[in-house]
C-alpha cells in the first residue's frame, strides 16, 4: 500500500518502533498498538477520544486547536509515542498512469513529470506516491495517491506539541484495505465504511486501492428519520435502531419504513458506484475485475438486516469485516475488543499492519 510522507521520517532499520495506528474521523480519534508474538500479534494499547462537534467535518479540519487539544490529551492518558495516521480520501486524489520502462529510480520523476495530467493540482504543490500494479517488457501500470502539500503541512503543523510523532499519514482507504482484506488476497472486494456522518466507498483489486468515493449518507441520517417518523428523541431513535434494524416487525412497521427511506438511498448511491467500476475503464484499460464481494465496517455497519439488504439488491455476497484478520488467529488469541466495536477500529488496525509489515 501506498504511504505518504514516509521521507520526511526516515526510520532506522536498527530502531524498533512499536505499531501504533492513529484513526482521526469526524467524531473521534481513535488508536491501537499491534505487539508481535510469534507467527501473529497480539492488541496493545488501544482507546479512543471523543471530537468535539465542529473541530472536523467531512474530513476538514475547521479547527487545528481544538484536534490538537484532543491529540494532547490521548498522549497524556495513553503514552503513547510514535504513530502512524490516517488522511480522509475526500482530500486526496487516485489517478492511474502508464509509464514507459525505466529503471526504477526513475519512476517518480516520470510521474511527477505527467501528475497534472492527471489531477487538478499543480505538481510543486502536490505530494504523492505510488504503487505500481503491473509491470512488462513495455513499461509499468502505476496507481499515485496525491494529496495538496498545504495538507500535507498543515497535518505537520497539527502534531507539533502534542507529544504524539507521526511517523507516516496515510489515505484510510488503503490502512482499511490492509486490516479487512487478507494479505495476498488478489481479489476484487468493495469495502463499505457505513459511519455516523458519511459513507466511503473504495474498490480494492490485487490488493491495491483503486477507486474512492464518499456519499455523504451514514448512521445519523437514519437516527434522524426514525426520530422524525415516530416523534421521540435521538437517543431513542439511535437505540430503536440498533435494536430492531431493517429486521421486519409486524409491530414496528413504522420505525422499519423510516429506515428504509435512507438505507434504499445509500443502496441506490453504493449501485451507482458498483455499476460505474464496471463499466468506466481509466486510461489504458481494457477490461476490468469484477467485484466479487462487499466487506461492510463503520460504527453503523451492523445495523441488523443491512447486510442481507444490500446483498439482495447488488446480487453479491456481503459481510462484515473481520479486522483481525491479518493480526490474530481466533484458535490462538480472542481480542479484547468486542465484535462490535472492532468495526469502529479497521483503519486504525490497518495502519498499526502497516508498521508491522515494514519491520517484517
Amino acid at each position: 500500500m501506498a504511504k505518504f510522507f514516509s521521507k520526511f521520517f526516515p526510520t532506522p532499520r536498527f530502531l524498533k518502533i512499536p505499531a501504533v495506528g492513529l484513526d482521526i474521523s469526524d467524531q473521534a480519534v481513535r488508536f491501537i498498538e499491534l505487539l508481535p508474538e510469534g507467527a501473529n500479534y497480539t492488541i496493545g494499547r488501544f482507546g479512543e477520544k471523543k471530537i468535539p462537534a465542529g473541530v472536523i467535518e467531512s474530513g476538514k479540519i475547521k479547527d487545528a486547536a481544538g484536534l490538537k487539544k484532543v491529540l494532547s490529551s490521548l498522549r497524556a492518558e495513553y503514552k503513547i509515542d510514535f504513530v502512524g495516521v490516517s488522511v480522509s480520501e475526500e482530500q486526496t486524489y487516485l489517478a492511474r498512469m502508464s509509464l514507459p520502462r525505466l529503471k526504477r529510480s526513475d519512476i517518480r520523476g516520470s510521474i511527477e513529470l505527467q501528475i497534472e495530467e492527471h489531477i487538478p493540482l499543480k505538481a510543486e504543490e502536490t505530494v504523492f506516491d505510488y504503487e505500481i500494479i503491473s509491470e512488462n517488457e513495455n513499461g509499468y501500470d502505476v496507481e499515485v495517491s496525491a494529496l495538496p502539500l498545504a495538507l500535507a503541512e498543515n497535518y505537520f503543523s497539527l502534531f507539533e506539541d502534542t507529544g504524539l510523532t507521526p511517523l507516516v499519514f496515510e489515505i484510510e482507504a488503503q490502512a482499511m484495505a490492509r486490516a479487512v482484506v487478507q494479505r495476498g488476497d488478489v481479489s476484487t472486494r468493495m469495502i463499505i465504511d457505513f459511519g455516523e456522518t458519511r459513507t466511503g466507498l473504495s474498490v480494492v483489486s490485487g490488493g491495491v486501492v483503486m477507486f474512492t468515493s464518499t456519499l455523504d449518507i451514514g448512521g445519523r441520517s437514519l437516527d434522524t428519520a426514525v426520530q422524525k417518523s415516530l416523534n421521540i428523541s435521538p437517543k431513542e431513535a439511535e437505540l430503536k435502531k440498533k435494536e430492531h434494524g431493517l429486521l421486519k416487525d409486524p409491530n414496528n412497521k413504522e420505525l422499519f419504513f423510516a429506515l428504509m427511506q435512507p438505507v434504499s438511498v445509500l443502496k441506490d448511491e453504493i449501485n451507482k458506484h458498483f455499476v460505474y467500476w464496471h463499466t468506466h475503464l481509466e486510461f489504458g484499460e481494457h477490461e476490468r475485475k469484477k467485484i466479487d464481494g462487499i466487506i461492510l465496517c463503520g460504527g453503523d455497519s451492523n445495523l441488523l438486516g443491512f447486510s442481507d439488504y444490500l446483498s439482495a439488491n447488488l446480487k453479491v455476497p456481503v459481510k462484515l469485516a473481520n479486522v483481525w484478520t491479518n493480526v490474530c488467529s481466533f484458535d490462538v488469541d480472542i481480542p479484547q475488543i468486542t465484535f462490535n466495536d472492532s468495526l469502529h477500529y479497521a483503519t486504525s488496525v490497518g495502519l498499526a499492519l502497516g508498521g508491522v509489515y515494514e519491520n517484517d
